[in-house]
């Protein structure tokens, strides 16, 4: 969620994605989110959002329920958003249960602007994850954490095949290894001498 703060963040509650959810109806949810944030109507956007729902955002603030949310959001649209623009990707959903699904999303807004409205905020990233829970025929926001990156996220499309080996730079051989010189009788060593390199296959 992105706060008002002087590098233009405010909360996203993130909104929707452009990839097809499992669900339906998680989907319609999520593309009427993300139409009403693009549409700058907070009303409208924090709707979804539960009156106790727990909100983190990027910097780390708390908010509590679809009042606070509302304010925070409109007054964002106000400036700051005014004229942005949200694009999601790496939309994925796990079900917990019938009534409760767990998405997690990346995001990126253009057009943000400075706290002042003076200048361009440029562009801003983050990843955002979503507890919903099933209400009829849609679904709730029950709690969000939103944190901000740098630069763009990368995707599972993007890296389909991720390594898990250790960055090249590494070290490749295991740390030397302290050699015990004075030790009390339960096995605690009192001095310990040079370290000698650890054996390697």
């Amino acid at each position: 969620m992105h706060k008002l703060t002087r590098a233009a963040c405010i909360p996203a509650f993130l909104l929707a994605s452009q990839a097809a959810f499992a669900d339906p109806a998680i989907d319609a949810f999520e593309a009427a989110q993300q139409a009403a944030w693009n549409a700058h109507d907070a009303a409208a956007y924090t709707a979804a959002i539960d009156p106790a729902a727990d909100v983190i955002a990027a910097p780390g603030w708390h908010w509590t329920g679809q009042a606070e949310a509302a304010r925070n959001v409109g007054d964002g649209f106000k400036i700051v958003y005014a004229k942005a623009q949200l694009t999601l990707s790496d939309a994925q959903v796990r079900t917990l249960t019938p009534e409760l699904a767990f998405v997690t999303l990346n995001w990126s807004i253009t057009g943000a602007r400075t706290i002042d409205g003076s200048q361009d905020a440029g562009e801003q990233h983050g990843f955002e994850t979503q507890l919903l829970e099933r209400r009829g025929a849609s679904w709730i926001i029950h709690s969000q954490q939103d944190t901000a990156s740098a630069a763009p996220l990368p995707t599972s499309q993007q890296f389909p095949n991720r390594s898990t080996a250790a960055p090249a730079a590494f070290p490749t051989a295991p740390p030397p290894v302290r050699r015990c010189i004075i030790a009390r009788t339960n096995g605690d060593c009192v001095l310990y001498g040079k370290a000698k390199p650890a054996k390697t296959n």
